[in-house]
């Protein structure tokens, strides 16, 4: 009896003292593409990244699966693995950046195990806060000149009771030298601190509350969303906005899943001049986008979803839309038909070991009369979709990745009549999706390698067409094509809009990446891009270095 009551008080303290989970993993984080080339690989039995971030709890179960599975791992695959496992504490215990300081600092540090400023663990309570920072070099040949950024910043994160997750996350950076190089980085581009002030400084905040019961969750909150199935480019919600305010739901239950998010975006503001007295005053009108996805999974190797998308503005937000069991398109014709609607469709299967396809289509508007009539190219058939295929081992030798896709998004796709962008599918004048305009096709081809000691390295290679709005040399619009999202179709023009109408311009991308962890949460990051655009006689060319040393300890 002494030695079961013992064994049961040992069981209960391990499970009571296991960390919570709750808080999410960030989408841009890079076990993210690990998990997928594992499940393409027959490592991982089920996965599912068409919507991210993943909760902590979620991903670390992925990683304990592999685990099982890790004699079909390469060595250097499964040295990926561990440095995963550790960063998430599924193997070692954590440790503070100041342990033993200043006399054992160096020797603490360079070991590799998991490190915060500070943390505190019980059976309820997982709290941890972290510095943050980076040093980013960028030259550009356009402008045939450089630009130097300083970040930092911190981040408090965790999770209460295993039901309770937050993150609370704020930096400050400057810039040194050409400030138009220095918006070729994508948080000074979408600085408003940065471009509407004139100062040299840009900043950057984000943070939620959230919610999980078993299989339900719940948050409030601003961090980055990621939506739709490419293997490139994600149709649905990209990394191309900045980020924006939403309250999410998801639920699931066997090989069921519902997603739904409710978000605030922004317009550009507008300044209005009042009087002499009162002076010039600034004003912007309210912007939303709602999204839901319904995902059926008959088996580990095929998922479907069904999505639903509404763009409206310049009201208070709709109840009708906060609703996530309601059909958006008919709720909307009650409302008055004010509203930019959207059905999309999604599907993945993954053939044998090492092959997955996949296919995607967002569906703007729809004229079925015209459509089984060989009349397509009627504009009011507006739609854009996506195809590609990703290999990996055991079709490819070990260690590598290749994804292909095509993209092709038709004539004024994404666009809509209304007072400026309210209601084109943007956030702030960026689009919500991939960032390219309607009215074009691009083939992409990506391939990534992961060598030993901790280096990563990828080139991807695109061939954008696209057909652009035509101006005369003022700038003044002659016929519209519907190549521009803010451009939108008008009772002037033409009903039919084929394909890659217009002006067309032809843009060859290729970019080489190198990433390597230097030590434990220290990044050393060199991105090479070279473009070359043609337009009838016109042509040019660009290149740009990106070089990052990054300080992130999650």
């Amino acid at each position: 009896m002494i030695r079961l009551t013992l064994f049961v008080i040992v069981i209960f303290l391990a499970i009571t003292n296991v960390p919570a989970q709750v808080e999410t993993i960030p989408a841009d984080h890079q076990v993210y593409p690990f998990l997928k080339n594992m499940f393409v690989k027959g490592a991982l039995k089920t996965y599912d990244d068409v919507v991210l971030p993943l909760s902590k709890e979620k991903v670390s179960a992925y990683l304990k699966e592999i685990e099982t599975n890790r004699y079909l791992l390469t060595d250097v695959e499964n040295e990926f693995l561990c440095r995963m496992e550790t960063k998430l504490g599924i193997k070692a215990s954590a440790g503070s950046y100041l342990d033993q300081f200043p006399s054992g600092f160096i020797k603490n540090y360079r070991k590799y195990n998991e490190k915060h400023l500070y943390f505190y663990r019980d059976s309820v309570l997982n709290f941890n806060v972290d510095l943050l920072g980076d040093v980013t070099y960028i030259y550009s040949h356009q402008y045939n000149d450089y630009s130097t950024l300083l970040n930092a910043g911190g981040q408090i994160y965790g999770s209460y009771s295993n039901w309770l997750g937050f993150l609370l996350e704020g930096s400050n950076g400057t810039q040194y030298h050409n400030r138009q190089v220095a918006s070729l980085d994508p948080r000074v581009k979408n600085s408003f601190t940065f471009n509407h002030t004139g100062i040299n400084f840009f900043d950057y905040t984000q943070g939620y509350i959230r919610i999980q019961k078993a299989d339900v969750s719940l948050e409030l909150g601003r961090e980055r969303v990621l939506w739709g199935n490419g293997y490139v480019n994600r149709l649905i919600l990209s990394d191309n906005p900045p980020l924006f305010d939403f309250l999410k739901f998801g639920i699931r239950y066997k090989f069921l899943s519902y997603d739904f998010m409710h978000a605030w975006l922004v317009q550009p503001y507008e300044t209005i001049h009042v009087d002499s007295m009162t002076g010039d005053i600034r004003q912007k009108g309210s912007k939303y986008l709602a999204v839901s996805r319904l995902g059926i999974n008959p088996f580990p190797e095929l998922k479907l979803g069904l999505s639903q998308m509404i763009i409206y503005a310049n009201r208070p937000f709709e109840a009708s839309y906060l609703n996530p069991f309601l059909f958006w398109e008919s709720a909307q014709r009650s409302l008055g038909d004010l509203d930019n609607s959207f059905l999309a469709f999604d599907a993945s299967y993954k053939v044998f070991d090492g092959t997955e396809i996949s296919v995607s289509a967002v569906f703007d508007d729809i004229l079925y009369s015209a459509l089984f009539k060989g009349k397509f190219d009627q504009v009011d058939n507006r739609s854009a979709w996506q195809a590609g295929v990703m290999l990996t081992d055991p079709v490819l030798p070990s260690n590598t990745t290749l994804k292909l896709e095509y993209l092709q998004i038709r004539p004024y796709t994404f666009s809509h009549p209304g007072i400026g962008e309210s209601l084109t599918y943007t956030n702030n004048s960026y689009i919500l999706g991939t960032n390219i305009q309607p009215n074009s096709t691009m083939v992409s081809v990506e391939i990534n390698y992961i060598f030993p000691r901790q280096w990563e390295a990828g080139i991807t290679w695109s061939h954008l067409l696209h057909g652009k709005n035509i101006y005369d040399n003022n700038g003044k619009l002659l016929r519209n094509v519907g190549g521009n999202i803010f451009e939108n179709l008008t009772l002037y023009d033409s009903r039919t809009a084929p394909l890659l109408d217009g002006d067309l311009e032809k843009t060859d991308n290729i970019q080489l990446s190198v990433r390597n962890e230097i030590i434990y949460g220290v990044y050393l990051s060199v991105i090479v891009n070279k473009s070359y655009t043609s337009s009838g006689s016109l042509s040019s060319s660009d290149y740009k270095i990106y070089s990052q040393l990054r300080f992130y300890f999650r």
